[in-house]
């Protein structure tokens, strides 16, 4: 097993390195750079400041140089100064890793607490009227591009119905910077990523129990004179959410990259907001 697990983590090594190689090109390959953002255009002999700055920066040498310096700071944990914010880039990926992860995990118990109990209810009482309104509703919500119930949620939650903030991952009440602060203003970015995902996770546990309720070992419950919610609870139950569990942990990197567009549209400092922020500044170090 340890040797496995090795081998995995060493496989890693050249899919990471071809990552950050597309990225760091991908960047360079924009136009414009960081210089010419964030200098300000009026300023006299600007050609002359720009070559300055870009050589003080290593924006001069050629690009394989520029990657393997980058490359040999980031495995020493010097991540780099960030040209935009003026902070050191560790800095800034610290908070915002906390809060992407707060509202990663947030989404991940909402779409259980949404989408589990639903397909449950589905499973126990199959081509009923919840089954049929309820399918149609999950359909409906699925349909959905998540970008537009996420302003649909803004409307109705925030602007109509003032119940949870629009923008931020903080405020700057009485409670602003806690952690309690920090869970409120995530509620409306996790309902919105965890509404479309809740869906499919609905469907998937009602297929799940209904096949697992018509295996033989279920049938041979029943012949024993066992009651239909011992039944389930010892045997549909525990074997119907054996896939769904594996499911869930195969979603979870799924769905903290699928909070970077999302972050955009709250405003929520999380890595994803950091990320589009610095691409459209050319902030090459963060």
């Amino acid at each position: 097993m340890g040797t496995y697990i090795v081998r995995r983590l060493l496989g890693m090594i050249p899919m990471m390195f071809a990552i950050t190689v597309a990225t760091f090109l991908l960047m360079h390959a924009a136009p414009g750079n960081a210089i010419d953002a964030v200098i300000n255009p009026k300023i006299k002999d600007i050609a002359e400041l720009q070559q300055r700055l870009k050589a003080a920066q290593g924006l001069t040498q050629p690009l394989w140089w520029q990657y393997f310096h980058w490359l040999g700071l980031f495995v020493t944990g010097n991540w780099g100064f960030s040209f935009a914010q003026h902070a050191p880039v560790i800095s800034l990926i610290g908070p915002a890793l906390r809060n992407t992860l707060l509202l990663s995990v947030m989404a991940e118990v909402l779409i259980l607490l949404i989408g589990v109990p639903v397909g449950i209810y589905q499973s126990r009482h199959p081509y009923g009227q919840f089954d049929y309104l309820s399918s149609v509703v999950m359909f409906v919500i699925y349909s959905v591009p998540y970008y537009i119930m996420a302003l649909f949620l803004i409307y109705l939650l925030s602007i109509d119905l003032h119940l949870f903030p629009s923008q931020g991952a903080t405020g700057t009440g009485p409670l602003g910077g806690t952690f309690i602060d920090h869970i409120y203003h995530a509620i409306l970015p996790a309902i919105s990523i965890a509404l479309g995902s809740s869906t499919v996770y609905s469907r998937f546990t009602r297929g799940s129990l209904l096949e697992v309720s018509r295996k033989d070992f279920t049938r041979t419950a029943y012949a024993k004179g066992l009651s239909e919610g011992t039944v389930f609870r010892r045997h549909v139950f525990r074997n119907g959410m054996i896939p769904i569990v594996t499911q869930f942990g195969f979603d979870i990197g799924g769905l903290v990259s699928g909070a970077v567009i999302l972050e955009g549209l709250f405003s929520y400092q999380g890595m994803g907001y950091l990320s589009l922020q610095a691409a459209l500044s050319r902030d090459y170090p963060v």
